[in-house]
């Protein structure tokens, strides 16, 4: 099919959305809380970047397919413990400025589907833009100030998104992250607990270390979707305890940062373990070094714990390179800069030897 005729058939109108999504705009959040949020990639990965986003332009599938296969197979991690699989299929999914970008976009996407049919690697990737693109539709605003346009259009194509992983569920060769896409089509159309639940289990089934798929269902679990008070720290808990050891205390590290982050100022932090996250975090760092994202997120952490000393470590090995992903803006970020360092020592507990990382990378 041509890029004009596929990019036709995205734009034309859909009268009606199914009952899943009009069901679920009533219950929806705001976009900053629901859509699936793009992870920071360091400024020296700009050539890996351009070559990925070029050889789609250019329909290179064959060597897109043999870089993703690669990632899966050695399960490789950046600074942070980022998989580089969830690194590739974000720069897949590079934000278009316009509708016909888009559409121009998703064509190339659905060629690949079409002329390699063996490929879950095209098929995710699909999946992933149409999910980017209805949350385009919503907008950025509570679920009240939606239009009915953008609740048509957001249905239209997450229901597009959903079908194109249904009919990959039984793949030969499958990905992890086509179980963190499915999770995010769930809680678009606010799918029943038992359904959320067999896709996350089966999920962590097949890769146990994709820590993702952690992070997603503790979100689910929180009260602003259909969890109860406190079900989302004891699932934190419960799934670090299963796993065991440093990497258990690395899966903790990891659902905090969803559940303690900018924009869920109403979750009561007393309820998780602040010097678990903290091993957490060391674990992380020691096995994978430290990144922008972690070290942003741990003061973050610091800060809405009350924690001054290890905030004020952070923001000493931050310096400058705040994370916009972790902040959302720089005078928040100044400000608990300025918190922390009008703490003196002596207000605060000593740090842990083993918290201060000599040597930083990311």
């Amino acid at each position: 099919m041509s890029l004009s005729r596929f990019a036709a058939i995205l734009l034309s109108p859909v009268l009606l959305a199914s009952p899943a999504i009009v069901y679920a705009q009533a219950a929806l959040p705001s976009v900053n809380d629901a859509a699936p949020e793009a992870d920071e990639a360091p400024p020296h990965e700009g050539g890996w970047v351009h070559t990925i986003e070029s050889d789609l332009i250019q329909e290179k599938f064959d060597d897109l397919d043999r870089m993703a296969d690669r990632y899966r197979r050695e399960k490789t991690r950046l600074s942070g413990g980022e998989w580089r699989l969830r690194r590739f299929y974000t720069a897949l999914d590079a934000p278009q400025q316009t509708d016909k970008d888009s559409a121009d976009h998703l064509a190339h996407l659905q060629n690949w589907t079409q002329q390699r049919s063996e490929s879950i690697t095209a098929r995710v990737a699909l999946a992933t833009s149409l999910t980017r693109w209805a949350w385009v539709a919503r907008g950025n605003g509570q679920a009240n100030t939606v239009t009915p346009e953008g609740w048509r259009l957001f249905g239209e194509r997450i229901q597009r998104a959903q079908s194109v992983l249904e009919s990959s569920a039984k793949m030969r060769d499958m990905c992890p992250q086509w179980y963190s896409e499915m999770l995010t089509v769930g809680l678009a159309e606010n799918w029943s607990a038992d359904r959320m639940k067999d896709v996350f289990e089966r999920g962590i089934q097949f890769e146990p270390d994709y820590f993702y798929l952690y992070r997603q269902y503790a979100n689910y679990l929180l009260p602003k979707w259909d969890g109860q008070p406190g079900q989302a720290a004891e699932f934190a808990k419960s799934s670090a305890d299963k796993v065991g050891g440093d990497v258990g205390d690395q899966v903790y590290y990891e659902i905090a940062t969803v559940l303690i982050k900018r924009g869920d100022g109403d979750f009561p932090v007393h309820q998780m373990d602040w010097k678990r996250i903290q091993s957490g975090y060391q674990a992380v760092t020691l096995q994978y070094g430290a990144s922008r994202r972690t070290k942003n997120e741990i003061a973050y952490m610091a800060y809405k714990f009350h924690d001054a000393a290890v905030a004020r470590q952070q923001f000493d090995l931050i310096g400058d390179d705040w994370s916009r992903t972790v902040w959302r803006d720089r005078q928040y970020f100044d400000r608990a800069r300025d918190w922390s360092q009008s703490h003196t020592s002596s207000s605060v507990r000593n740090l842990s030897p083993q918290l201060m990382l000599p040597t930083p990378t990311g």
